[in-house]
């Protein structure tokens, strides 16, 4: 049965899943502050908060998707059952408690470590935003010209097919000798793993266009340039996007394996370091740390292609 009710202030529909999320944040909650299963109590202290971050985010996300809150009420639910999950394994010791630490002691890992996990952040998003970029300043006008021109396009291609699935971490150990820093051996490599996707996805947009479209730029007499940009490109946004999505989720896992192969500094290293050290608190830390800039850099990026793609829905 479903019972729906809504709030004269906020606007905001409840139903039995919604109950559900707030209950079990509120139960995770009430938990840590009365029977914690870590011992750090600082640690309770951060992750009672975070619950309650995450509940107000929740009925902020509710009510900013008044709409259709369904995906909403999913997305939590399935966080709260993951959190909860992970309390019952490290209260019974279903795995053992060095490896998989209460989420107590992961938190308190912030307040200790929370200087380097900050500087680490910005020295993995330089990295990744500047290769990034570059991949897709490089790939998009060489793959509207490869897309368009046949002749060229039946000369790169294939190439294109035999250098693209080769893993970026290949080249790894030739960038690192031949470049004069880890900076640029780590840019080079992100770049070399973002271009490959967003320019077959340019290459795939470009041939989509209907060419009907194509030639009647040509008739009006438009230049090779203005059809490039004014044509090809909006025609091939849809491909380029998601091109680009490939593009960035493999930048991000190039980032990570070149960081923990030899870099000095960043989330990568931040994760290889302490592992060495058998601190899997940490570990645990920096992979929430990860996942919640994996999860922001994804949001940034539909609001980018839905803001581009607008015209879409007008259709």
């Amino acid at each position: 049965m479903k019972v729906n009710t809504k709030t004269s202030t906020l606007n905001i529909k409840f139903n039995l899943q919604t109950f559900l999320v707030i209950g079990i944040f509120l139960l995770l909650f009430l938990a840590t502050l009365m029977v914690p299963a870590g011992q750090d109590a600082l640690g309770k202290e951060i992750f009672a908060g975070v619950l309650v971050v995450v509940t107000l985010i929740f009925l902020l996300e509710l009510y900013i998707n008044r709409e259709n809150p369904q995906k909403i009420n999913d997305i939590f639910l399935l966080v709260g059952l993951v959190i909860i999950l992970w309390e019952i394994v490290t209260r019974f010791a279903l795995i053992d408690t060095n490896l998989l630490q209460p989420p107590e002691n992961v938190f308190a890992v912030y307040a200790t470590d929370y200087s380097t996990i900050i500087t680490g952040i910005f020295s993995s998003f330089s990295i990744l935003l500047l290769g990034y970029m570059l991949a897709v300043i490089i790939a998009i006008p060489i793959g509207l010209l490869m897309g368009w021109k046949k002749r060229l396009h039946d000369v790169a291609y294939p190439t294109a097919k035999a250098l693209g699935p080769i893993p970026p971490t290949v080249y790894i150990p030739y960038a690192i000798a031949l470049l004069p820093s880890f900076f640029a051996s780590s840019v080079f490599v992100i770049f070399i793993g973002a271009f490959w996707p967003i320019l077959v996805g340019v290459v795939g947009g470009v041939f989509n266009i209907d060419h009907r479209l194509i030639n009647s730029a040509r008739t009006l007499g438009l230049k090779d340039s203005t059809i490039m940009w004014k044509v090809l490109l909006p025609g091939a946004s849809p491909s380029i996007f998601q091109g680009a999505l490939i593009g960035l989720i493999i930048s991000f896992i190039t980032l990570m394996v070149a960081e923990i192969i030899g870099s000095s500094s960043g989330l990568g290293w931040y994760l290889q370091s302490q592992g060495q050290f058998a601190n899997y608190a940490a570990v645990m830390a920096g992979m929430i740390v990860v996942s919640v800039v994996v999860i922001l850099v994804t949001i940034v990026f539909d609001k980018v292609e839905n803001y581009a793609l607008r015209w879409q829905k007008a259709i």
